[in-house]
C-alpha cells in the first residue's frame, strides 16, 4: 500500500480555495465538511490529485454550488464531491472514466481526469463512483482506506 497518513481536509482547503480563484467569475460557492481527524492511508501529491480532478469538474458543471464532504465508514474514508449542475446520465457514467473520452466537446478538459481518479483509487485499493446528486447534479464518490 503506498504512503503514510494523510490528512484530508488540509488539500481539500487548499483545493478549494485554488478553485474559487479561477472559477471567481461564476461565483461559485463551495462548501466544506471534511473532519480534520479523516486521514487516508496514501501520498499528500495522489490525494490531492484525486480532490483536484473532482472538484475541478465539479466546478466547471455547477450551476452556483459545490459540496465536499468526508465521513468514516468501516476503515475507510467516504469524500464526496456534489454539484448542482445537469448531472450525467448513468449511460455514460462508466464511459467517462475511460482515458480521453469527455462527457461534453463545448467543455475545456482533456478527458483524463477522472480515468486519473480511477486509477490512483484503483492503486490504493479503494472504490470510485459517479452517482446522482442530492444537491441535483452529480456525485462523485471515493472510498478511501485510513
Amino acid at each position: 500500500m503506498p504512503g503514510a497518513r494523510c490528512p484530508v481536509l488540509p488539500s481539500v482547503e487548499g483545493l478549494a480555495r485554488t478553485l474559487l480563484c479561477i472559477y471567481a467569475a461564476r461565483g461559485l460557492a463551495i462548501q466544506v465538511d471534511v473532519s480534520p481527524e479523516h486521514f487516508i492511508r496514501g501520498q499528500q501529491e495522489d490525494l490531492e490529485e484525486m480532490l483536484g480532478n473532482l472538484l475541478d469538474n465539479a466546478c466547471k458543471w455547477a450551476k452556483s454550488n459545490v459540496k465536499i464532504q468526508s465521513v468514516l465508514e468501516g476503515g475507510a474514508v467516504i469524500v464526496t464531491v456534489d454539484d448542482d449542475g445537469s448531472g450525467l446520465a448513468a449511460s455514460m457514467r462508466d464511459v467517462v472514466l475511460q482515458r480521453g473520452v469527455r462527457a461534453d466537446e463545448a467543455a475545456p478538459g482533456s478527458g483524463l481526469g477522472l480515468a486519473i481518479v480511477r486509477d490512483l483509487v484503483e492503486l490504493y485499493e479503494g472504490t470510485f463512483s459517479l452517482e446522482d446528486s442530492p444537491i441535483g447534479g452529480l456525485r462523485a464518490r471515493l472510498r478511501l482506506p485510513t
